[in-house]
């Protein structure tokens, strides 16, 4: 079987360029095993060999970063709203006493036998 000069060029330009494109998955396949052989040494690093020291937390980013700020802001809202509650019925409470201190002051100063 005979294959023209043209033909011949055309399928040694796609072998070629199949070939590069095999080599270039091969090499990715490579790079994704290698990163995760690493990544499963540092996971076994932190979790199992140095368990007392804590896994290094990584900043949290954007959206993330904002939903985290959120609910800090939240919670310390919660925290002072139960901090107000607190101190108004405490003014409740001292300012019924201060009235009932009055009215007992007052009740000893118009009472029959007492000097001013």
């Amino acid at each position: 079987m005979f294959v023209t000069l043209a033909k011949y060029n055309d399928l040694r330009r796609s072998l070629a360029g199949e070939s590069k494109r095999r080599q270039d998955a091969e090499q990715q396949v490579e790079n994704q095993k290698t990163a995760i052989t690493r990544l499963q040494a540092q996971l076994a690093h932190d979790r199992d060999e140095h368990p007392d020291t804590p896994v290094p937390v990584q900043p949290a980013t954007g959206d993330a970063r904002l939903v985290q700020q959120l609910a800090l802001s939240e919670r310390a809202r919660k925290q002072l709203d139960e901090q107000i509650l607190t101190l108004h019925w405490t003014n409740v409470v001292l300012e019924r006493e201060l009235a009932a201190a009055r009215e007992q002051l007052a009740a000893l100063q118009t009472a029959p036998g007492v000097a001013s």
